[in-house]
């Protein structure tokens, strides 16, 4: 049997180039919030009197806390370092049950492919290679993804990248879903960088 080579450019990541697939984890320009906002807001408290003329010297971050919706069960973080490879593969896999975040460390680079959901209902689905996208990460942003969205892990570029992994706790027991490209479609991705 012969194996097609599908081939996908490599695109920057953008909030909206990404959003079929879940969310950029990354400042924005609204939405940020800071010490003296908490106060405000009356979600925090200064167990001391302290005179605004100090606040200064106390408020001393920006906050943005929507960037990514989450599964609402138990999770679990892990530590991942993809290993450095060629730019082509042969394998995807989802998790049906819960979103998954790469979180990345070091400000490594890396390029991360991704395609749509196919039927989460049926354990046989396969994703649709016509429709592979591959985002380039800068690593300065995390992502996380949908349930259900097809992945591949990601390639370091030029080194080595390390990521912060938050997945559903029992994803390994009962939501880890691998596909062979090859086996399954006759198919390989190769993504030009």
């Amino acid at each position: 049997m012969s194996i097609e080579i599908r081939e996908v450019q490599a695109e920057p990541l953008t909030a909206e180039a990404f959003a079929p697939f879940g969310w950029v984890m990354e400042a924005k320009d609204e939405g940020r919030i800071d010490n003296v906002d908490f106060l405000e807001m009356g979600v925090a408290n200064l167990s001391d009197d302290v005179p605004k003329e100090r606040y200064d010297d106390w408020n001393v971050l920006d906050y943005w806390g929507d960037v990514t919706e989450l599964t609402q069960e138990p999770m679990r973080l892990g530590y991942m370092r993809p290993r450095q490879r060629a730019l082509e593969y042969s394998w995807f896999e989802r998790h049906v049950k819960g979103t998954q975040s790469f979180i990345p460390l070091g400000g490594g680079r890396s390029v991360f492919s991704i395609a749509p959901i196919s039927d989460n209902d049926d354990p046989d689905a396969v994703p649709d290679l016509s429709k592979v996208r591959a985002f380039h990460l800068d690593g300065t942003v995390g992502v996380t993804i949908r349930p259900g969205v097809w992945h591949w892990t990601p390639f370091p570029l030029g080194g080595g990248c390390d990521f912060l992994i938050l997945v559903r706790r029992d994803v390994a027991s009962d939501d880890l879903n691998f596909i062979d490209l090859e086996a399954r479609l006759g198919a390989r991705v190769r993504v030009l960088p």
